[in-house]
């Protein structure tokens, strides 16, 4: 009788002790979950700041950056980068647009020297023309241009002279639609707008000629055509 009562006493004390075994688990399955439910939630909108309390951007790095491992020119038949990065003023990584005559192949960067870039004046209706602008200043339609066309709509054409460049710079000029004549030291156009050279240089139709201009004599040079 007494080995009757000791194992139901037994049994009922496993009984209540596995049932609290198993609300614990539950419990602490609830705490997981939630905890991991929070992480993620939390990494979904996190901010990152190395030695920084106040990240600005997803990864904020304020000090120095090394890359270790950095892959190399050989893993090209792996990697290859389609994008340049750069950094700002502020130490942001922006991207980097690459100019249409440089061009970023099997990771590497190079100027394509045949592709030149064209312009126009605007249609000149004289005869003889003083002061032409090129619109070749910084800012203007054509400041990345190398080959500005001359048009005309009277056909052949007279220049005095053409609006002052920058120190050093120079730009092909083509006679597009006629003759275009470059008077040389002529004061039709303001001194600093002149050419250099004395008498004419005559430019037949599509021919072209090569002008460089020096600040120092406030000249265009003819380079050659």
């Amino acid at each position: 009788m007494s080995f009757i009562i000791r194992f139901f006493l037994h049994l009922h004390t496993k009984i209540r002790l596995n049932r609290t075994i198993s609300t614990i688990k539950a419990s602490n399955m609830k705490k997981i979950t939630l905890l991991l439910l929070f992480v993620m939630a939390y990494s979904g909108y996190a901010q990152v700041g190395i030695n920084t309390t106040k990240p600005t951007t997803t990864l904020d790095v304020n000090g120095t950056m090394r890359l270790r491992g950095v892959k190399s020119s050989s893993y090209a038949d792996d990697v290859e980068a389609v994008r340049v990065v750069g950094i700002d003023a502020d130490g942001n990584l922006v991207e980097v647009e690459i100019d249409e005559n440089l061009i970023l192949e099997n990771n590497r960067i190079r100027a394509i020297d045949s592709k030149v870039r064209m312009g126009s004046t605007s249609v000149i209706n004289i005869g003889t023309v003083n002061n032409l602008g090129l619109i070749i200043l910084p800012g203007e339609p054509n400041d990345d241009k190398r080959l500005i066309r001359i048009l005309s709509s009277v056909g052949n054409v007279d220049v005095t002279g053409i609006v002052a460049g920058e120190d050093g710079q120079t730009i092909w000029v083509m006679a597009y639609d006629g003759t275009v004549r470059l008077r040389g030291s002529n004061a039709g156009s303001d001194p600093e707008n002149r050419f250099a050279h004395t008498g004419n240089v005559t430019l037949q139709q599509y021919e072209m000629v090569q002008l460089l201009y020096d600040a120092t004599l406030q000249k265009w040079l003819v380079m050659g055509y």
